[in-house]
C-alpha cells in the first residue's frame, strides 16, 4: 500500500484567531429570519425542514486479553476491506448520478484506506495498547483531523473531512451496524445539518431532497461540488442554520443569491412560491434558446461551448446546444482509471467526443494532475501548498513519454474532428516551446509508425496566472489560441484560496484586477490575429455575461448545463451595448462597485428573467 500524500509530512502549525465571520442574521417580527451564506448551487428550494445530526457511533474503551489483539486486528481488516468496498460502489454510483468530477472526490477516500501510515498506526496501537479496533479507529481518524485541520488550506481541510468519513464507516462496520444512512420524509423537503460528509451527501440526496442549507462549506467543499453535480440547490457556510431551526419547520433557499429564510411569514412565502413559479416557466422557456446560434441581436457571433470530463458528457453538449468543447479536462481519463490510460484509450476516447461534435471543435486540455487531483499511479510529493507547486504543465514536461503518448493519442484523434490541445499552467512561453518541440515529435513518430494523423491541430495556451497575462505579447506569439481559466486566476491574482473559509468572501472573479487581466489577455490576442476564450466559472454567471461579450471574448465555455441560459442572454443584447457597458465598467475601481454595476445593468435590462430573484 503506498503512502497517502494527504496524510503524510503534514505540518501541525496551528493558525492565529480571526475575527468572526458568521453569517448575517436578520430577525423579522414574527420570528421570521434570513441568513446569508455562500451560494454553491444554482435553483430554488421551498419546503419543510429535514434536520440532520450526525450520530456518533456509541464506542465505549474495551480492553482486550494480549492474546486476543492479533484476532482484533483480523476484525480491523475485514472491517477495512468492506469499507474499501463500499467506498468503491459510493463513487461508481457518484459517477453514473453526477460525473466524474464529482466521483473523484472519494479517490481520496481510497487512499487513506490504503495509506501503510494511518492503516499501521491503527494496528500498532492495537497491539500495544491492547484496545478494541472500534475504540483505536475512532481516536486515531480523530487525531489525524485534527492535524489537517491545523494545516493552513482549504484542500487539508477537506481531507480531514475524509478521514472522518472513512474513520466513522470502519467503525460502524466493525459495530455491524451497516453502512445506511436515510431519513424518512413525508414528501420533498429541505436537508438542514451542521454539515455534511462526502457519504452523507450521497445516501441523503435522494429524490425527496430539494435543497440543502448547511452550517459550514465553502464554494471548494464537497458538499459545495456534490450538491452542484447533483443539481439541488444549496447554500453552505451559513454558521447556525441548524441551530435556528427545527424539524419541520419551513424553510426557503435561495442557491442562486445564498439567501435562506427560516420560518418565513406567510407573505414571504407565498412571495416565493410566485417567484418559483417563473423560474421553473423561465427554465422551460430555455428549450427553445437550444437550436439558436450564440449571437448577439445585431448578429455579433459568439462562440458558446461547454467544459467537459468525460466522454459520455459530449451528448448532453450536442443536446443543450452547444458550438463544441472548450474544455475537455482529460486528467478525468486518469482519475476515472485511476491508472494512466493507453494511448489507444486515449484515442478512442478523443475520437468518440471529436465525432460527436462535428462540425465544432474540442478542446483537450492536457492532464492537469496535481493541487486536488491526484491518482495512485503517479504519486505525487506532499507538499504545503500542492495548488502552487508541482502541477499540470510541470508535471507533463517531467514526464515527457506520457505528454508524448497524450499528443499522439489527440493527433490520431483528429483526423475524426476539429481538434485542439491546450496547456494549463503555463507560465513561461518557454514551456509552449518545449511542449510544441514535444507536439512535433510525437507527429514524426506517427509519420514512422505509418499511422495517419492530422496535421491541423491547433495548440493554445490556457491563461490562468499573473505572470501570463503579463507576458500576454509573448505567450500569443507562441499560441494559436487564449483561453482564460478564471478560477485559478482569481485566486492567483487576489491571493485568496476559494476554498478557504476564512477568506473565502473575498473570492470575486468581478473584481476591477481580474476584469482588467482578462482585458490585457484579449487585446495581447487580437494584435496577434488569435482568439481568447474563457473557461472559468464566471463565464456561466448571468451578471458577467455582457461584460465578457463586450470585452471582446470570442469564446465562452460553460457547464452544459448552463448553455441555454447563457445563449438566451447572449441574444437579448447588441454588440455595441456590450461594448457600451463594458467601458463604464473598467472605469469601476472597487469590486463592491464593480459587481453592483454589473448587477444592476443585467438586471434592469433583463427584469423579466426570474434569475435575478434574491
Amino acid at each position: 500500500m503506498p503512502p497517502c500524500p494527504y496524510i503524510q509530512s503534514i505540518e501541525t502549525k496551528r493558525h492565529s484567531p480571526v475575527k468572526d465571520v458568521s453569517a448575517v442574521l436578520k430577525t423579522g417580527s414574527t420570528g421570521q429570519r434570513t441568513l446569508i451564506g455562500s451560494p454553491t448551487a444554482p435553483g430554488l428550494a421551498i419546503g419543510k425542514t429535514l434536520l440532520y445530526r450526525h450520530d456518533s457511533p456509541d464506542v465505549a474503551p474495551r480492553r482486550l486479553e494480549p492474546e486476543a489483539t492479533g484476532r482484533e486486528i483480523d476484525r480491523f481488516r475485514r472491517a477495512l476491506v468492506l469499507a474499501r468496498r463500499q467506498v468503491a460502489g459510493l463513487r461508481e454510483q457518484l459517477s453514473r448520478e453526477a460525473g466524474e468530477s464529482a466521483a473523484y472526490i472519494f479517490d481520496a477516500q481510497q487512499m487513506i484506506i490504503d495509506d501503510v501510515e494511518f492503516v499501521g498506526e491503527i494496528e500498532s496501537r492495537i497491539r500495544s495498547e491492547a484496545m478494541s479496533a472500534e475504540w483505536v479507529v475512532e481516536s486515531s481518524a480523530m487525531k489525524w483531523r485534527e492535524r489537517l485541520l491545523a494545516v493552513e488550506g482549504a484542500r487539508f481541510h477537506q481531507r480531514a473531512q475524509d478521514v472522518t468519513d472513512i474513520g466513522r464507516r470502519i467503525v460502524l462496520n466493525l459495530l455491524g451496524q451497516g453502512d445506511g444512512r436515510s431519513l424518512p420524509t413525508d414528501g420533498p423537503a429541505i436537508l438542514v445539518a451542521d454539515d455534511l460528509l462526502p457519504s452523507d451527501v450521497v445516501h441523503l440526496l435522494k429524490s425527496n431532497v430539494i435543497g440543502v442549507a448547511i452550517d459550514l462549506g465553502g464554494a471548494a467543499s464537497h458538499t459545495a461540488i456534490l450538491t452542484k453535480a447533483l443539481e439541488v440547490p444549496a447554500v453552505v457556510g451559513l454558521k447556525d442554520v441548524s441551530r435556528s431551526i427545527s424539524p419541520g419547520d419551513s424553510i426557503i433557499v435561495n442557491g442562486n443569491s445564498g439567501k435562506v429564510i427560516v420560518r418565513p411569514e406567510t407573505a414571504t412565502e407565498s412571495e416565493y412560491q410566485a417567484k418559483l413559479d417563473r423560474y421553473l416557466e423561465y427554465l422551460e422557456s430555455l428549450k427553445d434558446a437550444v437550436r439558436l446560434p450564440a449571437e448577439t441581436l445585431d448578429g455579433h457571433p459568439v462562440a458558446l461551448r461547454a467544459n467537459i470530463e468525460l466522454p459520455q458528457e459530449i451528448e448532453s453538449v450536442v443536446k443543450r446546444g452547444g458550438e463544441g468543447v472548450g474544455l475537455f479536462r482529460s486528467e478525468y481519463l486518469l482519475l476515472a482509471r485511476r491508472r494512466i490510460p493507453t494511448e489507444d484509450e486515449q484515442y478512442e476516447d478523443y475520437r468518440r467526443v471529436l465525432e460527436a461534435a462535428w462540425p465544432h471543435p474540442v478542446t483537450i486540455r492536457t492532464f492537469d494532475v496535481g493541487g486536488d487531483k491526484i491518482f495512485p499511479e503517479m504519486p505525487l510529493p506532499a507538499e504545503a501548498n500542492p495548488f502552487m507547486g508541482w502541477r499540470a504543465v510541470r508535471v507533463s514536461l517531467d514526464h515527457p513519454d506520457i505528454l508524448k503518448d497524450q499528443f499522439r493519442a489527440i493527433l490520431r484523434a483528429a483526423v475524426h474532428g476539429r481538434a485542439r490541445i491546450m496547456l494549463p499552467f503555463v507560465t513561461d512561453p518557454a514551456e509552449v516551446s518545449r511542449a510544441r518541440q514535444l507536439l512535433d515529435a510525437a507527429r514524426h513518430s506517427l509519420a514512422a509508425d505509418g499511422i495517419p494523423d492530422s496535421a491541423n491541430v491547433a495548440f493554445g495556451v490556457m491563461i490562468e496566472l499573473p505572470s501570463a497575462v503579463m507576458m500576454a505579447d509573448e505567450m500569443a506569439a507562441a499560441a494559436d489560441f487564449f483561453s482564460i481559466g478564471t478560477n485559478d486566476l482569481t485566486q492567483f491574482t487576489l491571493a485568496v484560496d476559494r476554498g478557504n473559509e476564512r477568506v473565502a468572501d473575498r473570492y470575486d472573479p468581478l473584481h476591477p484586477a481580474v476584469i482588467r487581466m482578462i482585458r490585457i489577455t484579449v487585446e495581447a490576442a487580437r494584435r496577434a490575429g488569435i482568439t481568447t476564450g474563457i473557461c472559468g466559472e464566471l463565464a456561466a454567471s448571468p451578471t458577467a455575461t455582457m461584460l465578457l461579450v463586450g470585452l471582446g471574448l470570442d469564446e465562452l465555455s460553460v457547464s452544459p448545463v448552463a448553455l441555454p441560459e447563457v445563449k438566451k442572454l447572449i441574444r437579448s443584447f447588441t454588440f455595441d451595448e456590450a461594448r457600451a457597458m463594458t467601458e463604464i465598467a473598467l472605469t469601476k475601481t472597487g469590486v463592491a462597485e464593480l459587481r453592483e454595476f454589473c448587477w444592476e445593468t443585467m438586471k434592469h435590462r433583463f427584469a423579466n428573467l426570474p434569475i435575478w430573484f434574491d
